[in-house]
């Protein structure tokens, strides 16, 4: 399907290359290890605000608009994410600016002067506010959902951090957190696109060798024992009420990985899956709706999620229930599945003609150390049966699994409808 070119420098750093020469288009991407679920109830939020520092310039760029300035001239833009367990920095760029821009990356992580830290600091702020009320409760559905089905893990906790820890934060927790993190086994950098590999690699190995090798972080995974489905409802004024029902689940490295895409594809995958047809076109529940995936390395949460009106919330819960009742007990039909992995190759397919979706396929792999290239996924398809759908329904649709958040305004005795409903879901 492609050719990919991988190898190790001295250092530790993984570095995969990844030519397409028929676009017109390259992609420099780096992954490191470092999100929420590797900080301590003090240091939350701090790699999200040292994501957000190292946009503030370098040495020989000491300035957030010297730094964006010199990557926009190159023709692309700097993009950057933190996750709960990674972070992400990528550009996409003409291929003629490549070199420049491997070089410009390689400053960013080793040479951070971390300037106009206040104003970075109320940037965050506001960031912080957007998911907050007029009485400064934090309402954002997804914040909560993890907390609720995290409870007491630091997958559960918040990847902005609080106002209070941001704060606080100051160089010298930058500079600690930088040393920790970003290091070379840490990390893991894709270069994809029209781009020559011999190039690459070598404008790789000049700009980053000097990182240090440093070490990778570990994180327990959550364990589940034996508990009732949990439930939360937050009041929140608006038109509409927010409902979440989230089911741990198995992560990337789970060698079902790719049977849980196909039950997630079953469900909704386009207008015409279960889920939509059901909710929506049969029912007429919402507007819109959604089954997520949200994976880590050992763990992932399995996620239904539509905004309703207010009193269309218990009908919207015992139907989503029903349908993951149905995946439980019936094979998906031959024609359904086969629809379902059509539509996978496809997308497949579709990676080849993006340098930054090929990025992120390989990035997230190699970081969290998930074998297999594009070539192996799309060759294990085929392999993939309705029975291997129906068995990990069996697992991840559990009472014990399942978590429930709600943010809106509902009655009392709304409430207590839902929350019923969820303690009676076998």
């Amino acid at each position: 399907m492609h050719s990919l070119h991988s190898e190790t420098l001295p250092n530790g750093l993984r570095v995969v290359v990844v030519p397409q020469p028929h676009l017109h288009t390259a992609s420099v991407s780096l992954y490191v290890k470092a999100g929420s679920r590797f900080e301590s109830t003090q240091d939350n939020g701090l790699s999200h605000f040292l994501e957000h520092m190292l946009f503030r310039g370098t040495e020989r760029l000491p300035s957030a608009y010297a730094l964006n300035h010199a990557i926009e001239s190159l023709g692309g833009t700097l993009y950057g994410a933190t996750h709960a367990d990674f972070t992400l920095y990528q550009v996409s760029i003409p291929p003629e600016s490549l070199a420049e821009s491997i070089a410009l990356f390689g400053e960013i992580v080793t040479q951070p002067v971390f300037s106009e830290l206040e104003v970075e600091k109320g940037i965050v702020r506001e960031e912080i506010l957007e998911a907050l009320d007029e009485d400064g409760r934090n309402v954002d559905i997804e914040d909560l959902s993890r907390e609720l089905v995290f409870e007491g893990h630091a997958l559960g906790y918040k990847i902005t951090g609080d106002a209070s820890n941001v704060d606080r934060f100051d160089v010298p927790d930058l500079r600690r957190w930088l040393a920790r993190f970003y290091g070379a086994t840490n990390s893991f950098v894709v270069i994809s696109g029209a781009v020559d590999v011999q190039e690459s690699a070598t404008l790789v190995r000049e700009a980053f060798s000097s990182l240090p090798a440093g070490t990778r972080p570990e994180s327990p995974m959550p364990t589940f024992n034996e508990r009732e489905p949990a439930f939360m409802f937050v009041e929140s004024v608006g038109s509409q009420t927010d409902v979440r029902v989230s089911f741990f689940g198995i992560g990337e490295r789970d060698p079902r990985r790719l049977a849980l895409d196909f039950m997630a594809r079953v469900l909704d995958d386009g207008m015409s899956t279960r889920l939509h047809r059901r909710i929506c076109d049969e029912l007429g529940l919402a507007y819109d709706v959604f089954a997520a995936l949200d994976l880590y390395e050992d763990c992932g949460i399995f996620d239904f999620g539509a905004a309703v009106e207010h009193s269309k919330t218990s009908a919207l819960i015992e139907q989503l229930f029903a349908l993951t009742t149905e995946l439980r007990e019936s094979l998906v039909a031959p024609e359904e599945l086969k629809k379902a992995k059509k539509r996978h190759l496809w997308e497949l397919r579709a990676t080849l003609d993006d340098a930054s979706g090929l990025a992120n396929f390989y990035g997230v792999r190699g970081l969290l150390d998930v074998p297999g290239t594009l070539s192996d996924v799309a060759a294990a398809v085929e392999n993939v049966s309705a029975e291997d759908v129906r068995e990990l329904a069996r697992e991840i649709f559990r009472p014990e699994r399942l978590s429930v958040t709600i943010v809106g305004m509902l009655e009392d005795d709304a409430i207590e409808v839902c929350d019923k409903l969820v303690a009676a879901y076998r």
